[in-house]
């Protein structure tokens, strides 16, 4: 058997060790079934049966790989964007997409999670990489978004963010987050993406400085 096997091999014997523990630990907490139902289907929806230590891994690489990594699972997502969009080709729009990308933070969500709540202040914005999720205004539901989609724009853009939605997934989902401490830097890497980004902000109170 090849070392590629072997290993990825191991990684479904680590998933299967990690979920007997799992539920060992949800019997001696005597979780209600329903508890028990959606923790596991976490762990089914973030390691899709094989358990890696992800960030052990990327932290061997250097940062040209770990660039190279993210902006192949994300680009798609980013690019879709068009305040994110970067078509200067000057040989740095791939550096740009790689940059955003690993500014990234991953999240995973069972049906019924609530992914952003009304009221938060956060300035951030999310992309569904996969599932679906239910956008609710006082009550209401008002949308669907599935995967390639994203929301939170406008927080991410304004000085003084106030969420006025509710966002609930209600399937199995992989969102991705970016908040704007993590986008400010890139910006200042490239002052025509600032200049693009700051053209969105036709508000008063959005700042993207």
């Amino acid at each position: 058997m090849s070392s590629i096997a072997m290993g990825i091999d191991a990684s479904g014997r680590l998933y299967k060790q990690k979920i007997d523990e799992l539920k060992d630990y949800m019997k001696w907490k005597d979780l209600s079934p329903t508890t028990q139902r959606k923790v596991i289907k976490y762990y089914e929806v973030k390691y899709r049966g094989k358990f890696f230590e992800e960030q052990t891994l990327l932290h061997e690489m250097n940062d040209s790989l770990r660039m190279e990594i993210a902006a192949h699972n994300c680009r798609s997502l980013i690019t879709k964007v068009p305040f994110l969009n970067r078509k200067m080709k000057d040989g740095r729009d791939d550096v740009f997409i790689g940059k955003v990308a690993m500014a990234l933070s991953a999240f995973y969500f069972v049906p019924g999670d609530i992914v952003l709540s009304t009221g938060s202040t956060e300035p951030e914005m999310f992309f569904i990489s996969s599932g679906s999720v239910d956008i609710y205004l006082n009550g209401k539901k008002i949308s669907n978004l599935t995967a390639g989609h994203y929301f939170g724009e406008l927080c991410l853009l304004s000085e003084n963010p106030h969420c006025s939605t509710t966002v609930q997934a209600i399937s199995s989902s992989v969102i991705y987050r970016l908040h704007r401490a993590e986008l400010i830097p890139i910006l200042h890497e490239f002052e025509d993406m600032r200049i693009k980004i700051a053209s969105h902000c036709v508000q008063d109170e959005y700042n993207i400085e």
